[in-house]
């Protein structure tokens, strides 16, 4: 199976514990990461702001790492921005895609969609239907069959 591969490009601190990231396909979304630092204790250091702003892009932008090597690949930094930003349908298509395994070929084949609208999906760059959301479902029931 191909994977889909969208890479870190950048991660730019702003103010509080928040980071402008571009991808590289040309995405920029903006993250909170104050409840990350909240919740686990390995991240507990980025409340530091000099810490935090030192965040980088390593592993060819596929991680987003802090100095003490703690750090969040390129897919979960994406799913916590559409988190903060209540995009919940494309989390559901990027986690229905991702749980059976299909590449944007394979995705789009299984839905009666073309490439390029499932990678907007899965993107962001448009938002799912209820209808999609509803197949995707019953294409999983299909292959419990």
């Amino acid at each position: 199976m191909k994977q889909n591969i969208n890479r870190l490009e950048s991660a730019k601190p702003l103010s509080g514990m928040k980071m402008e990231i571009r991808y590289t396909g040309g995405q920029v979304v903006q993250v909170d990461f104050s409840e990350l630092a909240d919740r686990f204790a390995v991240f507990a250091p980025i409340k530091n702001p000099d810490f935090f702003r030192q965040a980088t892009v390593t592993d060819w932008g596929h991680t987003l790492e802090w100095p003490n090597g703690e750090g969040l690949d390129a897919d979960r930094v994406m799913e916590m921005a559409l988190e903060q930003d209540q995009r919940t349908d494309t989390l559901a298509f990027r986690q229905w895609q991702d749980r059976n395994r299909l590449s944007l070929a394979e995705a789009a084949k299984a839905i009666g969609m073309t490439r390029r609208t499932v990678s907007q999906y899965r993107t962001g760059a448009r938002p799912v239907p209820r209808t999609v959301l509803l197949a995707l479902k019953g294409w999983e029931v299909e292959q419990r069959a």
